[in-house]
């Protein structure tokens, strides 16, 4: 869970199957692997349904509630839940296998989980695996310990959550909209967190979606994520909530999400502090972020590490559009000295859009940061990228600075720093490249470090050189 910070702060990849793992150097694939299957990949449970269908209704279904159609599920089976408000906490009791498939909970149109005077979980997934969760609502648990709208938790792994509304969890401690616990010695693997809706909800110091301690292969795709009064999307590490050595969310893809509105300026337990991020690496390691819509939060991506002697690594930054962040759109390393790392973070052809902290904010505790070929269109008097304490082995180069100096980039120098207004279509609504912007193949050719898309999935190089920022024109 989030503590409160100061100011300043798959899946199945290329060759994978859900009975296997394709190998690497750590034994577990990458994120960019992910990344490249991701276009081609149904997700871990395909698009096998090899069994019956248990038909849940207010009446005439088989069964009457969700609980029941999930207890009568067989792998391969797909409970289909027809509109109607069921005030209940479900789980899940038994996994599908590789064989015959997923069991699938499948809302239709109007299927409601209502949590109206409930605590707890919504939807429990617990040491199950090949299980898929699509379609369905779930709103309204508040209170108890920790509600959290779905819970997956243990070992779990071969999971599809999609496509799922979630509103209205609430407490002034902790919850959470979609949370992902490995809390097991066996990693929770090959996750699909795709298409989901949170909003509205009141979160204490936890966040809207997490993913937590000894998780690996992840895809957090195409979610939108709005209106919570704290973080957006979360991955995680050392909090003690996985064993040792693998207390760390990890070999993931951030992707093609929306978040917006999101701050603690109202939260209890911030007592006024904005401090929420809409995209924040607490802890991960080897994540790409990428193709994401960041805006009007707190902080827009920060990848810090909030425990002293603790590094988050290996971390990707890129074709993000972020904007109009309270603190800054992009921050990087521990927001105090006397906590964690940030080491080998790349920061590659993004747009970022007048935060009121800053644009890129090196806070403390940095090693190897690499920041490249990003439009940063900054408010007037500002520093473009700015630095605090032990931030070492910074590179910044081939930028385009707008809206505040015309001659520094900030705390670091910029050797092929561009002074030039970016012409974009119409900020900050609409951060694209205009017509004769002098982005247009300006950047340099970082290989596959700068991906194989740009924010709206077209090619990321389409004339002589890439465009600096994430449009490709």
């Amino acid at each position: 869970m989030h503590r409160l910070a100061p100011p300043g702060l798959l899946l199945l990849a290329v060759g994978l199957t859900p009975a296997c793992a394709a190998p690497s150097g750590s034994g577990e694939p990458g994120a960019d692997e992910l990344q490249a299957g991701l276009a081609a990949a149904p997700g871990p449970c395909g698009d096998r349904s090899s069994g019956k269908t248990i038909t849940v209704a207010p009446s005439g279904g088989n069964h009457r509630t969700i609980q029941a159609g999930l207890d009568a599920a067989a792998a391969g089976d797909t409970v289909l839940v027809k509109a109607g408000t069921y005030k209940e906490n479900v789980s899940f009791r038994r996994s599908g296998t590789a064989a015959a498939g997923c069991i699938t909970l499948q809302g239709e149109a109007g299927a409601i989980l209502d949590g109206a005077g409930r605590a707890g979980v919504g939807i429990d997934i617990s040491s199950k695996s090949y299980i898929r969760v699509a379609g369905m609502t779930v709103q309204n648990y508040k209170g108890g310990d920790t509600p959290i709208g779905i819970a997956v938790s243990g070992s779990s792994s071969f999971i599809e959550i999609r496509d799922n509304v979630v509103h209205h969890i609430e407490s002034s401690e902790d919850a959470h909209g979609i949370a992902l616990y490995g809390t097991s010695a066996t990693p929770m693997t090959d996750i699909l967190v795709d298409g989901n809706e949170i909003r509205d909800c009141k979160l204490g110091t936890s966040e809207s979606l997490v993913l937590n301690g000894n998780v690996t292969n992840f895809v957090v795709s195409h979610n939108v994520i709005h209106d919570n009064n704290n973080i957006g999307i979360d991955f995680i590490g050392f909090e003690g909530v996985g064993p040792a050595g693998s207390d760390q969310a990890r070999n993931g893809v951030c992707v093609d999400n929306i978040v917006y509105n999101i701050t603690s300026a109202q939260n209890p337990a911030y007592e006024g502090e904005r401090a929420a991020d809409g995209i924040y690496v607490d802890g991960g390691r080897d994540i790409v972020i990428e193709r994401n819509k960041v805006d009007n939060s707190d902080i827009g991506i920060e990848v810090a590490s909030e425990h002293r002697g603790r590094t988050t690594s290996n971390i990707t930054v890129r074709n993000n559009f972020v904007s109009r962040s309270y603190q800054g759109n992009i921050m990087i390393g521990g927001y105090a000295t006397s906590v964690g790392n940030a080491a080998n973070i790349s920061v590659l052809n993004n747009t970022l859009y007048q935060a009121t902290g800053g644009e890129i904010i090196i806070q403390n505790n940095s090693d190897g940061v690499l920041i490249q070929n990003n439009i940063l269109h900054a408010r007037s008097g500002n520093d473009y990228v700015s630095s605090g304490s032990n931030n070492r082995n910074v590179r910044v180069d081939n930028n385009i600075f707008f809206g505040a100096s015309r001659s520094s980039a900030g705390d670091f120098t910029d050797p092929r720093a561009r002074f030039v207004n970016p012409l974009l279509v119409g900020p900050p609504s609409d951060l694209h490249l205009a017509s004769g912007s002098p982005a247009v193949d300006a950047g340099i050719d970082l290989g596959g470090q700068s991906g194989t898309s740009d924010i709206d999935g077209a090619p990321r190089t389409s004339g002589a050189r890439i465009d600096i920022g994430a449009d490709e024109r």
